[in-house]
């Protein structure tokens, strides 16, 4: 969604007489009494006077368009072939009102709230064209583009049209960090846009992505605002959204909210569950469970299964990235689990296929080789692990850099005394050589 301009050739009284017999010609064929005509009066007697008064000229087509615009709830019943084309008339002389962002948010009250072309099964993509037509026409910085840009996410939802949310998916990563920053939107209204795309997400089958959502309108609740209704119930809607989302095994984000930690004065439990799924094993889970019903923490039993798969699936994780060896024996992880022997395998190629761990099965020696493990949450306590892991690859190294220092000395020692040995060796021959010649030279002497 960008900025575009909306070309319609015509005066502004032209188009305005033009638009009031349209709506005057609908509203006769519905049996609604409509006139429009006496206020067109006011803009002729406005411009024939040529003041040089801006304001004065401008007021008298302010008031013809809220006449106008009052009876635009009409065009929603036009025929399929005209709606477009007298709504982009309409929006065109909007534009020359300087009270354009009170007459759009009109409009897009008629195109969100109320049927459009009930005859035709296009209506819901005519409503969502026009809202997207007055989203471009508006500049970048203007705070009522947010305003219609909910009025397309309303549409959105109230009449499930998945491909329209489907094309306007991949534009929300992009545009709506910009979106933000340049209509400088208060909290309340930061958190309300990340909800809406939420709610509107999740009914459109996009589970992840209204997760990420409502992580970012978590983000945007002051750590003195946590405390409030409002905070807490998008905290506890969150918070209960990643427990029983099968995809979620990240909780760090949780861990860091200021409205999720506020929940521990009024929803303990669910800070308590948290905290399992953080960093405990599915032992405490079972453990839990067995004082506390689901229901109680508003999460539906349906959940059941895929909460307890979830916990076994970080328990395992958890073996895994805690292992000193990156070896972990068959034994370690059914009893951890609580499941047969048998079934290990199994639970390491899901945890595997949930991109935790990635390592190789030995059947021979019963045991998983880790290569890679996922922490579910970065702490002190992770901190400490890899701490201790360099400590032991220190001492390792430490080990073997004294192992080749002895190694060279010794080398070293053994070269010496071996040139030694094989210097005194060519010494002795050269003095035995010399001796033989000598004797040889004495009988040589003896014979003459």
């Amino acid at each position: 969604m960008t900025t575009s301009t909306l070309l319609i050739e015509g005066s502004f009284p032209e188009l305005a007489e033009e638009l009031a017999q349209y709506i005057d010609g609908l509203s006769e064929g519905a049996g609604i009494a409509s006139s429009i005509e006496a206020e067109l009066n006011q803009i002729r007697e406005a411009e024939s006077q040529e003041s040089p008064d801006h304001a004065a000229t401008q007021k008298p087509k302010d008031d013809v368009l809220k006449k106008i615009i009052t009876k635009a709830t009409i065009l929603n019943a036009a025929p399929e072939r005209e709606f477009s084309a007298a709504y982009n008339l309409l929006i065109n002389l909007t534009l020359h009102s300087q009270m354009q962002e009170q007459f759009f948010a009109r409009l897009c009250q008629y195109l969100s709230e109320q049927p459009v072309a009930p005859n035709s099964s296009y209506g819901p993509t005519l409503a969502i064209s026009t809202l997207t037509t007055i989203f471009n026409v508006l500049p970048l910085a203007s705070e009522a583009r947010y305003h219609v840009f909910l009025a397309i996410l309303k549409v959105i939802r109230s009449t499930n049209s998945a491909h329209a949310f489907e094309a306007l998916v991949p534009q929300l990563e992009q545009n709506v960090p910009n979106w933000l920053s340049a209509w400088q939107l208060d909290e309340e209204d930061a958190e309300s846009l990340h909800t809406t795309i939420a709610d509107v997400a999740e009914a459109q089958g996009f589970p992840n992505l209204s997760y990420q959502y409502l992580l970012k309108a978590l983000e945007t609740i002051q750590p003195g605002s946590a405390s409030e209704e409002g905070s807490q119930t998008l905290a506890k809607r969150t918070l209960i959204t990643a427990f029983t989302n099968p995809s979620i095994t990240d909780f760090t984000p949780l861990t860091a909210s200021d409205a999720i930690q506020a929940l521990r004065k009024s929803d303990s439990d669910l800070i308590e569950l948290l905290e399992i799924f953080s960093s405990d094993d599915y032992a405490s889970y079972t453990e839990f469970i067995s004082e506390h019903s689901l229901t109680s923490l508003s999460i539906p039993d349906s959940a059941s299964d895929a909460l307890s798969t979830k916990i076994r699936l970080l328990t395992l994780a958890s073996i895994a990235a805690a292992s000193p060896t990156r070896s972990v024996a068959y034994s370690t992880i059914a009893s951890s689990l609580q499941v047969p022997s048998e079934d290990v395998e199994m639970w390491v190629i899901d945890t595997i296929r949930a991109g935790l761990v990635e390592g190789k099965l030995s059947q021979q020696k019963q045991e998983f080789l880790v290569q890679r493990a996922t922490y579910r949450v970065f702490g002190e306590k992770q901190w400490a692990e890899i701490q201790n892991r360099l400590m032991v690859w220190r001492r390792s190294l430490e080990s073997v850099l004294t192992t080749v220092r002895s190694e060279r000395e010794r080398f070293a020692r053994e070269g010496v005394n071996g040139f030694e040995q094989q210097t005194n060796g060519w010494d002795g021959q050269r003095r035995q050589g010399g001796r033989r010649q000598q004797q040889r030279q004495e009988v040589d002497t003896g014979a003459d």
